[in-house]
């Protein structure tokens, strides 16, 4: 999964902003900083997440996540930006972000859901560490909110804010910038707001320039060759998900805008399943896991939906080869 430059750039001025020295991040962050210089670079997700997590180390500002989102000019973001924020409702603006999420990143996706009188959208992001996922998560959903609150005013708030994280302690930020209906240690992170807020007509929708905006979106798309065949969105989708809550495939297959019927058939014309694809991505986050120092085995086995220990160990043997520890001393160098 790759990143867009632009929100390396993002993050990298909002640190300085927040009183960290370009150099004091060059030292810090073992990246080719020349990369920023060039528009069309792409950077490894785990790059990006790196970045992300030193850049909150730099500051001293764990809220960092969200003050990126507040602050960051719109351009900064590129083209995704100015398309949502052209789009003639909410409810379209956030069509075309998930639409169009790869332009800015690999394995966003957005799902939206409609209760009553309600319109949910639901986050799955990529997963790299838990400081990392929590400031993606805030610089997601924070960013959600500003764009909310240039359709309908600068007080708007959703009806409710669901995050899967746990409360952090600098909660009063949250408060503030999402308003007091919040819930923290959730099962997905979610922002709801009234149906009246997502159709809300924006005033200085532009038709042409939205048009224009949204087919240089398509070109740029087309040309990334983002449209992945199956297994690979479908693995992004899964590596967005929590391991312990990977889905039924009827679930995915509808969070990917798919009858279970065909994504089985897609799965299956290349030569592979839901069963090897969901492996492959419990593999893929059992290794990125044990390369935490802070989390212990049994904490990864939990992590990953697996009864004790020992059965993790089996699966991840039968997986790779080696056990969780020759895994992590392989890693390590020692």
């Amino acid at each position: 999964m790759s990143v867009s430059i632009f929100l390396v750039r993002a993050v990298v001025e909002a640190a300085e902003r927040a009183g960290a020295k370009r150099a004091d991040l060059r030292a810090r962050i073992p990246f080719d900083w020349q990369r920023l210089e060039q528009p069309d670079t792409r950077v490894e997700f785990e790059e990006f997440a790196q970045v992300l997590s030193i850049a909150v180390g730099a500051t001293g500002d764990a809220a960092l996540g969200l003050h990126i989102a507040e602050h960051v000019p719109e351009g900064a973001i590129d083209l995704l930006a100015h398309l949502a924020a052209h789009a003639p409702t909410l409810r379209e603006a956030v069509k075309m972000a998930s639409r169009f999420a790869g332009l800015g990143m690999d394995g966003v996706l957005l799902v939206v859901r409609e209760e009553d009188d309600a319109f949910v959208v639901r986050y799955a992001i990529p997963r790299s560490t838990p400081l990392g996922d929590r400031v993606l998560a805030e610089f997601m959903t924070a960013g959600l909110i500003r764009l909310a609150r240039s359709f309908t005013g600068p007080t708007a708030v959703p009806r409710l804010a669901s995050f899967e994280h746990e409360r952090p302690s600098y909660h009063r930020e949250y408060t503030r910038i999402f308003g007091n209906h919040l819930r923290f240690g959730q099962g997905v992170t979610s922002l709801t707001f009234d149906r009246e807020t997502a159709d809300k007509p924006q005033m200085h929708q532009h038709p042409e320039l939205y048009d224009f905006l949204q087919a240089e979106a398509e070109r740029r798309l087309d040309r990334m060759s983002t449209a992945a065949p199956p297994d690979t969105r479908l693995r992004q989708y899964l590596l967005a998900t929590p391991p312990s809550r990977i889905p039924e495939i009827s679930t995915a297959a509808r969070d990917l805008g798919l009858s279970e019927r065909s994504l089985r058939r897609r799965l299956a014309a290349a030569g592979t399943s839901y069963r090897d694809v969901v492996r492959s991505a419990l593999e893929a986050a059992a290794g990125r896991m044990l390369q935490d120092p802070t989390r212990t085995i049994k904490d990864t086995a939990e992590g990953l939906g697996f009864s004790d220990a020992a059965a993790f160990h089996r699966a991840f043997k039968r997986w790779t080869g080696m056990t969780p520890g020759e895994y992590r001393r392989a890693r390590s160098g020692h």
